[in-house]
């Protein structure tokens, strides 16, 4: 930071041909605003450029701090940079802490099935169809609450969780009623396995009435609601690496 930002305020520039060169074309993706150094993206804001130390902070609050998922790298450097912060080795920072925590390494997911062809499902625009499942038991938190109903809408990737006690047709049905219709309005689809919750009155009758088309996945073929699942997944994922070792909290 400190060639370009000298360069940028009063011209200096090394002595060697080649290195001044180099500077004058590193600078034009570069510029300084009341003394701070902000880097010039493509179709983004501009990003503020922060030294070794607070490039460490950003990083561990992103992935360790109060609204943590202890994600990858990759989710990491995105963040950060959604935040408008950048720095060079951004990317190797962020794999360096992650290999680091104890928390990741202990609770990485190992996958073991095969890979298999993706089979697409296409929406025509956001929030007209949506996946919707169940995800536990968990542990009992505050309020006996051990199940989770995911739901994530196919054209944006956006995820509505809620932590419940009970799984039954109403807490279904309040739950789209609230986090998807007041949220985002009446979804043509929703797609779902065969659950007693979704196939059974009282979610059958309000979907009739509401015009909503109900899809069932098929039991030999799950990627149907892949999307879902990948989403629990994530969700689990996140919650093992948050409570750490002991898992009491």
């Amino acid at each position: 930071m400190t060639p370009i930002i000298e360069y940028l305020k009063d011209g200096t520039i090394p002595g060697d041909r080649k290195e001044a060169s180099k500077l004058r074309i590193k600078a034009r993706q570069y510029e300084l605003l009341e003394g701070v150094l902000y880097r010039r993206p493509f179709l983004k804001p501009w990003l503020r450029c922060v030294r070794p130390l607070q490039a460490k902070y950003v990083i561990r609050e992103i992935h360790e701090g109060s609204c943590n998922m202890h994600a990858g790298p990759r989710f990491v450097v995105a963040k950060a940079m959604r935040l408008e912060y950048y720095w060079p080795t951004m990317h190797r920072d962020a794999r360096d802490m992650i290999r680091a925590c104890n928390d990741c390494q202990i609770h990485r997911p190992v996958p073991r099935n095969p890979q298999q062809p993706l089979t697409l499902i296409t929406a025509p625009w956001p929030f007209y169809k949506w996946g919707i499942d169940i995800a536990g038991p968990f542990p009992e938190g505050p309020g006996n609450v051990k199940f989770l109903i995911v739901a994530m809408d196919y054209f944006t990737k956006w995820i509505e969780a809620k932590a419940v006690a009970t799984i039954t047709g109403n807490q279904v049905k309040k739950f789209v009623w609230d986090y998807i219709v007041y949220r985002f309005g009446l979804p043509g689809e929703i797609i779902s396995d065969n659950g007693k919750q979704f196939s059974d009155n009282p979610f059958k009758d309000w979907f009739e009435k509401l015009n909503i088309a109900r899809l069932f996945t098929s039991v030999k073929h799950l990627q149907s609601n892949g999307l879902v699942e990948r989403a629990n997944r994530s969700l689990g994922e996140g919650i093992k690496a948050r409570l750490g070792e002991g898992n009491k909290n």
